[in-house]
């Protein structure tokens, strides 16, 4: 029973290390943020409702491509490309691609919002997973340092056999 508590328990501490030492890739946003028009006013902000959500998700789901637009008022809204006017009152923010993926707009330099080429996938980092390992003298090391202080009153053990 021991076992499962603290294989859990290990996983749990491996999230937490992988998520803060994770870096945080911010390039689709920034491309975002740069491309909005300086003279248009800012979008507010607002959590969208479950119905607006499901809708959303219906019908990028039932469209082979799409647009993904965000309104002045703060509602997004998917639309075939051929329905979303080049003069519409909301910006394209991302696009559905014909292979199915989601494509973000990649900013000014990529072309205008209007070319499918100019939405790119998002490309996340490929991220290596901490190494524990128990020292010849109890402490747990990650990476081949030290763990922190609380990480080692959490897992006070005895050295694994054959440990460095």
């Amino acid at each position: 029973m021991r076992s499962p508590l603290l294989f859990a328990l290990l996983a749990g501490i491996a999230g937490v290390v992988i998520g803060r030492a994770m870096p945080r890739d911010t390039s689709a946003a920034d491309a975002l943020a740069s491309a909005s028009p300086s003279s248009s006013p800012e979008v507010p902000q607002r959590t969208p409702t479950a119905e607006e959500i499901r809708r959303n998700r219906e019908l990028l789901d039932s469209y082979a491509e799409a647009v993904i637009v965000q309104h002045p008022d703060g509602t997004t809204g998917v639309y075939r490309p051929e329905e979303w006017p080049t003069d519409g009152d909301g910006v394209i923010v991302a696009r559905k691609l014909p292979s199915g993926e989601i494509g973000w707009y990649a900013g000014p330099e990529a072309g205008p919002r209007s070319d499918p080429a100019a939405f790119r996938r998002l490309e996340l980092p490929a991220v290596t997973p901490p190494t524990l390992v128990r020292g010849s003298d109890g402490t747990l090391q990650v990476n081949g340092k030290p763990g922190a202080p609380a990480l080692q009153r959490m897992f006070p053990g005895t050295p694994s056999p054959g440990a460095p």
